[in-house]
């Protein structure tokens, strides 16, 4: 009886370090796969076998991967804030690269050249080319606004169309979630821990919590529930999705809605997230600021101009720009038709006079934006500053989200990360305890044979 005692405690300890020895080849071939856990056997030792109390060898109990909720959790939380930041501050980046332009063909040039114009025309108001001067310094204006603003709106347009593929791909991996979480649950009701069909889901929500804001709830079975803005969207094998929809209010941006019930979808962080804010909040705020500007130039000349008198000292009344915003800015179809009607005189009947649109030219330094605390070029050198300040902050943030996120990829890293001397180590306590098992077997194999040689 002792001696089978030992001979199955011996089969046992075998079965176990080859276990073992499996799991260490396992982690080793998977030392540079992307999301892989690190995994371990779960040894414990056996009862008695027999009533005299000794030990049945070892038994063992499974394998277990090795990871932390907790430190995974915040990794995508911090991944999460750090993608959002980098959208903001790619948008940004083309924002400062679009409005901070210096030197010829900026929006500060074209300013700058359409009020030199209008003092060129109050030297020499009679002269048919500095009227056609101020004509074509205005046209370069409108241009120049135009193109800003087209720029801003065809960064909305990219950010809203960067947000589709995003939403696209988060419908992908939300489906895929519900399915692994019926795959999970399956494989662990064989008794099997489904330790890298877990890795591949962590591996998704990774992914989707760059995408958007996640909170996860890993139930006792193994099913993950994962809520985005507050609503569920995978329970258990059942997944959301979020439709996008169009608003002809808003140049026909999409729109994020639940497709389960129509609700609006909020996305508070993320890639997803940072790209709403630009496309909804940030780019129609630097939009409106050069509206604002292009506005009062547009109210301050026209108002000006109008008071003044064409060259046949007669006309007057004539508004020299038309359009109300950056986007629509233009010359005066009549003035654009006949530069004779560009008011240049303070008075009728006086060719010579000059003096209205030296008034024009002097609009140029008047104190007419933010409340009457900044003249126009001040006004746009604010602007173009706080988009800079911005695009350097939002930078900043993104250094600093990596830094944390680097640091705790590295806490990941040490719990779930393969480090190939401890395999080593392992592989050679495993491959010891299973050749000093086989001497056991070994041992008795000439025990038994010496007794049934004295038999």
């Amino acid at each position: 009886m002792a001696i089978s005692v030992g001979l199955n405690s011996a089969m046992r300890a075998l079965f176990a370090q080859q276990q073992a020895m499996d799991a260490v080849a396992h982690n080793v071939a998977n030392v540079n796969t992307p999301g892989y856990s690190r995994q371990r056997v779960v040894l414990t030792q056996a009862g008695p076998a027999s009533a005299s109390g000794v030990g049945g060898g070892v038994d063992f109990r499974g394998v277990e991967r090795l990871r932390d909720r907790f430190v995974d959790l915040q990794a995508r939380t911090e991944s999460g804030t750090a993608h959002d930041y980098q959208a903001r501050a790619t948008s940004l980046g083309a924002v400062e690269a679009t409005l901070g332009v210096s030197g010829p063909g900026s929006l500060q040039d074209a300013m700058d050249q359409f009020f030199n114009a209008w003092r060129d025309l109050a030297n020499a108001p009679e002269q048919s080319a500095t009227r056609a001067g101020v004509v074509q310094a205005g046209q370069t204006l409108a241009l120049a606004t135009g193109r800003v603003a087209r720029s801003l709106s065809t960064l909305r347009l990219e950010a809203d169309n960067r947000i589709a593929n995003a939403v696209a791909e988060v419908n992908s991996i939300v489906g895929r979630l519900a399915s692994l979480n019926g795959r999970i649950l399956e494989t662990r009701a064989s008794g099997s821990p489904a330790s890298d069909l877990t890795d591949e889901r962590d591996l998704l929500l990774d992914r989707l919590a760059q995408l958007v804001d996640v909170h996860t709830i890993e139930n006792d079975a193994g099913n993950v529930d994962v809520f985005v803005g507050g609503r569920s969207i995978v329970t258990g094998i059942n997944a959301d999705q979020i439709d996008l929809v169009r608003d002809p209010a808003d140049s026909n941006l999409y729109d994020l809605q639940w497709r389960q019930d129509g609700g609006t979808a909020l996305v508070r962080s993320g890639e997803i997230g940072g790209l709403l804010y630009q496309r909804d909040v940030d780019l129609p705020g630097r939009a409106a600021s050069l509206d604002a500007l292009v506005g009062q130039i547009v109210s301050d000349v026209n108002a000006a101009h109008a008071a003044g008198y064409a060259l046949d000292g007669t006309t007057t009344g004539t508004a020299f720009f038309s359009g109300t915003n950056a986007a629509t800015l233009n010359v005066d179809a009549a003035i654009l038709a006949d530069a004779d009607l560009v008011a240049a005189a303070s008075a009728s009947g006086s060719v010579g006079d000059g003096r209205n649109a030296l008034a024009i030219a002097g609009l140029q330094q008047a104190l007419s934006m933010n409340g009457g605390t900044e003249d126009y070029s001040a006004y746009l050198n604010g602007v173009v500053t706080s988009v800079g300040v911005a695009t350097r902050d939002a930078e900043w943030l993104v250094e600093s989200q990596q830094m944390r996120l680097q640091h705790l990829e590295s806490i990941q890293q040490a719990t779930s990360g393969v480090n190939l001397d401890e395999e080593m180590v392992s592989m050679v306590q495993y491959q010891r305890g299973y050749e000093a098992a086989a001497r056991m077997i070994r041992a008795i194999d000439d025990m038994l044979d010496h007794l049934l040689r004295l038999a």
